[in-house]
This record gives C-alpha cells, sequence and structure tokens, in this order.
C-alpha cells in the first residue's frame, strides 16, 4: 500500500506537467485560426497565401514530432521537452516583434517545431504511466487541451474587438513557456522510453498494414481538427460576415463541448471498448458536421455541436498504440504522428487553394470528408483488435 501510494504522489506532478503542456499546445494550434483575418489584413496576402503559412507549420510539425520520437529513446523525455521549449520561447520572441510577412512564416514554423516536441512528449509519456486507465488520462490530458481552446476562442474573440493587438497574445504564450520551463527544471520524470530493445527492427514494422492504418484514422482525424482550428472563423467570416465576437462563439461552442466530452470519454472508451467507441463518435461527428455545413448559417449550432463527438477519438487511438505495437512504442509514436500531420499539412494546403478557386463554403466540406476517412480506417482496426482480443 505504501509503495503504490508514493508512485501515486510521484504521478501527479507529471500529470500537472502534461496538462500544462497540452495548453501551450492549444495556444500554438488554435492562434494560428483565430488570427487569419488578421494576418490577411496585416500583411495583404490571399487565402492560398496563409494555406502556406499554415503548410510550412504542420510541416516542421510532422518533422519534429518524428525527430522528437528518435530523440526521447535516446534521451529520455525531460531533456527533449525542455528542448521543445527552448525552441518554443525563441519563436515567441519572433512573433512578438514581427513586422513582415516572412517573418511570421520563419516564427510559425520554428514555433511549430518546439511545439511538436511537446506533443510528442505528451504522447508517449502519458502511455508509459502507471494508471489504471491510460484512456482516461489521455482524454483528462486532451481535456486541458479542449479548456484551454474554449477559454481562448471567445477570451481572444472578445480582447481583438477591443483593438487588443494579435503580437500580445503571443507575448503572454512566452511567459508561459518561460514558467512550463522553470516547472520542468524542477520535476523528476522516474518514467524511461519504451525503446524494444534490440529484438525491435524498424525495417518489419513497415510491412505492419497496422501502421498505415493508424496513419490514416489518426492523420485524416487531425486534419479535420485542424481544418476547424484553422479554417472556421475564415469560413464564418467570409461565407456568414459574423463579427470576432460571433465567430469565437461558435469556436467557443465546438471546443467547449469538445472539452466537455473528454471529461468521460475515457471512462466510455472503457465500458464500451476503445475502438467501438471511436467507430461511433466518428460517425455522429461526420453526420453533424455533413448536416451543418449543408444548412449554411443556420447549421452552425450543428457544426460547433459536433464538437461533442470529436472529444473521444484521438486521445483514444493515441492510447491504443502502446497495446497495437508493443516495441518502439516512442519510435512508432513519432512516426504516426509525423505522417499523420503530413496528410494534415497537404489537407489544410487544400483547403486554402480551394477557398480562393471554389469558393470558402464548398471547400469547408473537406473537413467532413476527412472525419469519414478517419472513421474508415479504425474499421479494420477494429477488426484485427477483435481477432486478437486486444479490444
Amino acid at each position: 500500500m505504501e509503495v503504490q501510494s508514493q508512485e501515486k504522489h510521484k504521478n501527479w506532478p507529471i500529470v500537472l506537467l502534461l496538462l500544462l503542456m497540452y495548453v501551450i499546445v492549444a495556444m500554438s494550434d488554435n492562434f494560428k485560426g483565430i488570427f487569419v483575418p488578421l494576418f490577411k489584413e496585416d500583411f495583404g496576402v490571399s487565402n492560398t497565401q496563409i494555406g502556406y503559412v499554415l503548410t510550412a507549420c504542420l510541416f516542421m510539425y510532422a518533422l519534429f514530432q518524428y525527430i522528437g520520437g528518435i530523440l526521447i529513446e535516446r534521451f529520455g523525455y525531460k531533456k527533449i521537452i525542455s528542448l521543445g521549449i527552448i525552441i518554443a520561447m525563441g519563436a515567441l520572441v519572433l512573433l512578438v516583434t514581427c513586422k513582415s510577412f516572412w517573418v511570421l512564416v520563419i516564427g510559425l514554423s520554428i514555433l511549430n517545431s518546439g511545439i511538436a516536441m511537446f506533443n510528442v512528449g505528451v504522447n508517449t509519456l502519458g502511455p508509459v504511466m502507471t494508471v489504471a486507465s491510460t484512456a482516461v488520462l489521455m482524454n483528462f490530458v486532451n481535456f486541458s487541451y479542449g479548456t484551454a481552446n474554449t477559454t481562448m476562442q471567445q477570451v481572444t474573440g472578445s480582447l481583438l474587438k477591443k483593438g487588443v493587438q494579435w503580437q500580445t497574445f503571443y507575448l503572454i504564450m512566452l511567459f508561459c513557456c518561460v514558467a512550463l520551463f522553470i516547472y520542468l527544471l524542477l520535476l523528476r520524470i522516474p518514467y524511461k522510453p519504451q525503446t524494444g530493445g534490440g529484438s525491435f527492427k524498424k525495417r518489419e514494422l513497415f510491412h505492419n498494414k497496422l501502421l498505415y492504418l493508424y496513419i490514416a484514422a489518426i492523420g485524416f482525424y487531425v486534419a479535420a481538427e485542424y481544418g476547424i482550428g484553422n479554417w472556421f472563423v475564415n469560413y464564418m467570416s467570409e461565407e456568414f460576415s459574423l463579427d470576432a465576437e460571433r465567430r469565437a462563439l461558435y469556436m467557443t461552442l465546438f471546443f467547449g463541448l469538445m472539452t466537455f466530452g473528454r471529461i468521460f470519454g475515457g471512462f466510455i472508451a472503457d465500458k464500451l471498448g476503445y475502438f467501438r467507441s471511436v467507430l461511433i463518435y466518428g460517425s455522429i461527428a461526420s453526420v453533424l458536421c455533413i448536416i451543418g455545413i449543408s444548412l449554411g448559417k443556420s447549421g452552425l449550432i450543428l457544426f460547433a455541436a459536433s464538437g461533442l463527438f470529436f472529444s473521444l477519438i484521438y486521445p483514444t487511438l493515441m492510447s491504443t498504440i502502446r497495446g497495437t505495437f508493443k516495441e518502439g512504442a516512442s519510435y512508432v509514436t513519432g512516426l504516426i504522428l509525423m505522417c499523420g500531420t503530413l496528410i494534415a499539412m497537404a489537407v489544410n494546403l487544400l483547403i486554402g487553394i480551394a477557398n480562393d478557386s471554389i469558393g470558402v463554403y464548398y471547400s469547408f466540406y473537406i473537413v467532413a470528408v476527412c472525419l469519414i476517412l478517419s472513421t474508415l480506417a479504425v474499421l479494420p482496426i477494429r477488426k484485427w483488435a477483435v481477432l486478437t482480443s486486444s479490444e
């Protein structure tokens, strides 16, 4: 009993670290989408050029998730998360003093390199912790992401309406990174990365069909969520001419419902089965997205309501990787996240180009299509899980 108590006590500071890291990830991911209309106005650029910015950000995000997975195996969690914070702080200094479009591109790209190490750190450290339910932990950690999103969408929208400059928000983010870095330096992380030892052959991994199904499932889901984070505000602005406060309201509702869903998501996954839960939630979210877009302005409330069913998908899928790939989990997680983010990168570039070529309304259907593809990719994974009794 005493050993268990001590271990549980040791876990709380690490769980707090994961929660705080995802608050900063949420800032990085969603400031871009909120600021798209302002970037276009300040620098005189088009939707396609904004698409290139988001593409550069996602490419760096993808690359450094893969690099981060490799480095974590070699140097451990604390050093690589620290490196990610240092990179992020340097990028934020650039953004706070940004005066040109190219500095914006460089600053956001470097910021995403550091944030990528946050993300791979959370998604590899969380599943190896000694907790009763990995799904509950990962949904709870992602709950902090949703809480930050919900708060930021409403507060940022209100402050922007009052004339606060977008650079000010990156200054606040810089202070948060400094505080997190100090906390990390004082923290002890006793867990070691799962490397698989000498028996893990990376070449054989690429013959495993499950790898590509995970890449598709996570990649198209991330593409859908990033598509909403990056383009939903622009969709409401250009298609329906909503002001910053109204746009923030719908974004807040989407991420607020996603946050609420993650409070219970882990328990639902434990009850129904991880993959079955993902299939149910993915199907309902897809239907709500399609109907919400089809109804136009009156469908915004339905589209926002889909956030409740987005909630469980990503953290639950991520929590299954360690059980599916029992060797080299850190490397596999980094690889899946990299390839998945490359899919998201291509999709967000496509949305940016489609906005200028076929219009904002029709291009936004791409979000719903991605969610459908993600859900379909989970079907054969669940079939494998049932056959091997992994669900």
